[in-house]
C-alpha cells in the first residue's frame, strides 16, 4: 500500500521524537557537571560579630581617636554580599566550589550630644573561598545540599584574616541549563539574626 501523506508525517514524528530522546539523553549526561551562578546574600557574619562592623577596629588601634568614639554616635549599614559561586560537580553526590564575594560596609559618625554629623567612613570587604558540596537530592530539575567553604578575607581596614560560610541548605531549581538558587547559612557571605540568613541567585550549567 502507498504511504498517505499522513503517514508520511506520522513517521517524520516519531523520528522526531527518537531524534529529541537521545539528545536529552546526552544532556542528562552533559549539563550541570559544570556550573556558575551569581547572587546577592544578606548580611554576612562579621557585620554582628566586629565591633564598629569593622571600621571600629581602626579607632581603638590609633588612641587619638578614642576619645571621639566615646562622643559620638555611630549609624551603619551594608548593602549585603554580591558573590560569584562556581561548582564542579564529583559524581552524583559531591562537588567542589570557589566563591569570590564583594561587600562594602559604610558608618556615619553624629555627634552623641546635638546629634551633628561628623563624618563618614567605608569599608570594602573582598573573598575568595573554596569549599565542598554534598547533595542530599540530584535530579535534573532539584538538587538539595550543604556547602561548606573556607579561604581568606580582605578589607580596607586591615581586618583581614579567616573566611568561611557554612551553607546549611541550598536548592537549585530549574530543568534546563538556566536555574535559580536559594540558600540559607552563616559565615562571611550571609547570615542573620536568627541567625540563618539568605542567598538569591541565577546559573548557567555547562
Amino acid at each position: 500500500m502507498k504511504p498517505t501523506f499522513l503517514h508520511q508525517i506520522l513517521v517524520a514524528a516519531i523520528l522526531l521524537l527518537q531524534a529529541n530522546a537521545v539528545v536529552s539523553a546526552q544532556n542528562d549526561k552533559t549539563i550541570g557537571r559544570f556550573s556558575v551562578n551569581v547572587g546577592v546574600s544578606g548580611i554576612p557574619l562579621y557585620a554582628f560579630l566586629d565591633a564598629g562592623y569593622s571600621i571600629g577596629e581602626k579607632f581603638y588601634d590609633e588612641p587619638e581617636y578614642i576619645t571621639e568614639l566615646y562622643n559620638c554616635d555611630m549609624k551603619s549599614k551594608t548593602f549585603g554580599t554580591y558573590s560569584i559561586d562556581a561548582s564542579c560537580q564529583l559524581g552524583r553526590r559531591w562537588a567542589v566550589l570557589l566563591n569570590v564575594g564583594y561587600s562594602r560596609m559604610e558608618a556615619d559618625y553624629y555627634d552623641i550630644c546635638t546629634d551633628e554629623y561628623l563624618k563618614s567612613e567605608a569599608d570594602d570587604i573582598f573573598s575568595i573561598l573554596v569549599g565542598g558540596r554534598f547533595y542530599w537530592m540530584n535530579t535534573r530539575s532539584h538538587k538539595l545540599y550543604s556547602s561548606v567553604y573556607m579561604g581568606l578575607k580582605k578589607s580596607n581596614y586591615d581586618n583581614d584574616g579567616f573566611g568561611f560560610q557554612v551553607t546549611i541548605f541550598g536548592w537549585q531549581f530549574g530543568k534546563g541549563r538556566v536555574y535559580g538558587v536559594l540558600e540559607a547559612g552563616v559565615g562571611d557571605l550571609y547570615a542573620g539574626i536568627i541567625p540563618l540568613g539568605t542567598r538569591l541567585g541565577v546559573g548557567y550549567r555547562f
